[in-house]
């Protein structure tokens, strides 16, 4: 039996990574920082699936796995030595504390098992994170582990076309939508060929920009102006008239700029922003959604960075700029990130507030649109 370490039990963890590599028959260990998480697996033993396929929803249970939390005495050391992959679906600020964590790990790695290799794979909608990522994973190896570690560890980077939701990061109750495979960026050292959704890909840099701005972009801006109007589901907004016209101008607008900055064709484009419709509708969050606005709004990411596409190209970026606008006005309580934006807004004012988050100068055309827009959305002016 092959063996897949998951460092992050959350949602994604749980409910795609976990649930996929447990439907090929691989033995499952998990690896998180949260107790609670430990402690809610541990109490049921297992956890529950609901899988959203193009004809079918299926009802899946998955059990037999282990728990181990972030440890001093690396209680995972053990199911480590026996790893074949390991899957790493974690937030981007977390992918350096777990890179110090697991450093003892892979020097007993070396020692026991010198002429094995293994793959990771990041999971997370960043791009371009993967140099500082191995910086991290070898900056607390030993001098003989790190030279073995070049030549024996390689860590890819993926794309994520898939939603996952649950109540809560320790939830056991999990909704997945299984349409598209996870795009991993090969080479890769361990085989996988038998897990469902895993496809090694070509040009992911490239595939992941275009990712997270033509599918993320859109998908932000459901949340931030869902939000807005009170709504707690994306359906929800999707089925306001006046958010999806919106809306439906940032994806074009976003279209636009994508189609002049990247060697793609429109077939191509397709096929990587395309989701067939699912079995049955997934009551997706704006909360999930519209989570950490600080990430989604920074300079380069799925929105701010599209505006700069469509500027560089004198492509509109206005229902960009409502979106983004949105975004500076997402004040979900539960989101500390939210919370923090807001009290900045409050503090230096919204002027200050959206040059300091997206990285604009005060003359840039993208904030004084961003600002006008802004403006719009505080007197309830939905008429864009």
């Amino acid at each position: 039996m092959k063996n897949v370490l998951i460092v992050g039990a959350g949602r994604l963890g749980k409910g795609f990574i976990a649930e996929t590599f447990d439907r090929a028959g691989w033995k499952i260990c998990f690896l998180d920082k949260d107790p609670r998480v430990k402690e809610e697996l541990d109490r049921e033993g297992c956890f529950y699936v609901k899988v959203h396929r193009t004809d079918r929803i299926e009802k899946r249970k998955v059990s037999g796995f282990q728990t181990f939390v972030c440890d001093p005495e690396h209680s995972c050391m053990n199911a480590f030595l026996k790893t074949d992959v390991i899957m790493l679906p974690l937030y981007p600020e977390d992918f350096e504390e777990a890179g110090y964590y697991l450093a003892p790990c892979f020097d007993e790695f070396y020692k026991v098992h010198p002429d094995r290799k293994l793959t990771l794979v990041c999971i997370t909608n960043k791009n371009r994170l993967i140099p500082q990522i191995e910086s991290a994973f070898q900056e607390k190896l030993q001098e003989e582990t790190k030279k073995w570690f070049k030549d024996h560890v390689v860590i890819r980077d993926s794309i994520i076309r898939r939603s996952t939701d649950a109540e809560n990061n320790y939830a056991l109750h999990i909704d997945t939508v299984a349409v598209n495979s996870l795009l991993i960026q090969g080479p890769v050292y361990n085989d996988f060929d038998d897990v469902e959704w895993m496809e090694l890909c070509d040009k992911l840099e490239m595939l992941k920009d275009i990712k997270v701005t033509a599918v993320n972009g859109p998908h932000a801006s459901l949340a931030f102006l869902g939000c807005l109007k009170g709504y707690q589901t994306i359906p929800e907004a999707e089925a306001d008239e006046e958010i999806a016209e919106i809306v439906e101008k940032v994806e074009q607008e976003i279209i636009s700029g994508i189609m002049r900055e990247y060697p793609v064709t429109s077939e191509e484009l397709h096929n990587l922003i395309y989701f067939a419709p699912a079995k049955g509708v997934m009551p997706d969050s704006i909360y999930r959604v519209g989570y950490d606005p600080i990430r989604k709004l920074a300079f380069g990411d799925r929105l701010t960075g599209a505006a700069r596409t469509c500027q560089k190209y004198g492509v509109s970026f206005k229902h960009i700029a409502i979106a983004i606008a949105a975004g500076f006005g997402y004040a979900e309580p539960r989101d500390r990130n939210a919370q923090i934006l807001q009290a900045d807004i409050r503090k230096m004012g919204i002027e200050k507030a959206v040059c300091r988050y997206t990285g604009l100068a005060e003359n840039d055309e993208i904030t004084k649109e961003i600002l006008t827009q802004y403006d719009r959305l505080k007197k309830k002016d939905w008429i864009c």
